[in-house]
């Protein structure tokens, strides 16, 4: 699932997040890949009062090798069991991450979220593709819709998708006009362009999913 939000600041500056939340389990551990390397960071979710489990190291040592800069969030801080504390230790001994830069937070409550996005834009690198370039986006999802039928999820890393531009898969050499774009917010909300940075949905008239395989680049088609 992904989200775009725009996000006002203390500082006055209102910023646009894209946020990618991937699945947990080590099943999974292809496409957590593929997310994190659309990413300039990533949020290590430890629940308060379980602490550190087997599958959020396996997929923490993914984004460590992956450079992301990593901010340890500490969630359910509202239980009575709770221990961040604790949490923190486990993180650091465990894993081996720093953990000061730790945020407390309550999913449930809304505890310490805007703590956590000042966090995000504080400490999250913004994205450094180049608008001007030739397209190039990397595909980290897709699924079958029955009326529009394979839509994928991209990352754009330079350039721009538009609406109407025939785009093309790298590892099919699949060739594609794309019909519409859009973003979650975190319902769908079309847009005419994904610009570079951004995370959003393409659709194409994409009929069959052997066209669209997860970690593809996209391009324009020339």
């Amino acid at each position: 699932s992904t989200v775009t939000i725009n996000y006002k600041a203390k500082n006055g500056e209102t910023y646009k997040v894209n946020i990618i939340d991937t699945p947990g389990h080590v099943d999974f551990h292809y496409e957590v890949s593929r997310s994190l390397s659309a990413c300039e960071g990533a949020l290590l979710v430890v629940d308060a009062a379980q602490g550190v489990q087997a599958q959020t190291v396996a997929h923490v040592y993914t984004a460590v090798d992956g450079n992301l800069e990593i901010i340890p969030v500490l969630n359910k801080i509202d239980l009575p069991t709770a221990d961040a504390e604790a949490a923190k230790q486990e993180i650091e001994e465990v894993i081996g991450l720093d953990s000061s830069n730790s945020v407390g937070v309550s999913a449930k409550t809304g505890f310490g979220v805007p703590e956590l996005m000042e966090a995000i834009v504080n400490l999250i690198p913004p994205p450094k593709g180049d608008p001007n370039a030739p397209l190039k986006a990397l595909l980290f999802d897709s699924w079958f819709d029955p009326y529009q039928g394979v839509i994928v999820q991209v990352r754009v890393v330079d350039g721009a998708i538009k609406v109407g531009t025939k785009i093309k898969f790298m590892q099919t050499g699949a060739v594609h006009q794309v019909t519409e774009l859009g973003v979650f917010t975190p319902f769908p909300k079309k847009v005419t362009e994904l610009n570079a940075g951004e995370v959003g949905y393409v659709s194409a008239s994409i009929k069959t999913i052997t066209d669209a395989k997860i970690g593809d680049t996209v391009t324009d088609a020339y």
